[in-house]
């Protein structure tokens, strides 16, 4: 797999049981569908897509999973955090230094309790046991 912006090789690596894609040239990350929601503690991806997609722009970029072109979005209406997500396959690729940004927005959307019940799932259901957390 290749970066979609500057064509270098994507090398995978493993991150709290996720696989991540890395470029090695301009430092960009792949996330697949549902991945950058886990790393950040979200419920999805894209906390507001449907007020940000109609204002989404294609780019010449492509999709390094399926191809299809990039396009440029707002990650959340009132900021301007611009990604780029796959309209077909949903992943998302955000330049270098951009996961910071995502993960302090992140912060600020949802309250406390609800954002650590979601981490504590995530991680049940990806295998790890959470101690004294119940789940019905």
């Amino acid at each position: 797999m290749n970066c979609p912006k500057c064509r270098s090789e994507i090398h995978e690596m493993k991150i709290e049981g996720v696989d991540l894609d890395f470029c090695s040239g301009c430092k960009g990350i792949w996330f697949d569908k549902d991945e950058m929601a886990f790393m950040v503690e979200l419920h999805v991806d894209m906390p507001e897509l449907e007020k940000v997609k109609k204002n989404a722009k294609k780019t010449d970029y492509d999709c390094p999973r399926c191809g299809s072109k990039l396009e440029e979005m707002k990650f959340s209406k009132p900021k301007d955090l611009l990604v780029d997500r796959c309209p077909q396959c949903h992943g998302i690729w955000l330049d270098k230094l951009e996961l910071p940004k995502v993960e302090a927005i992140a912060a600020t959307i949802g309250d406390p309790k609800s954002k650590i019940m979601l981490a504590s799932k995530q991680f049940h259901d990806r295998g790890y046991q959470i101690l004294g957390v119940k789940y019905r």
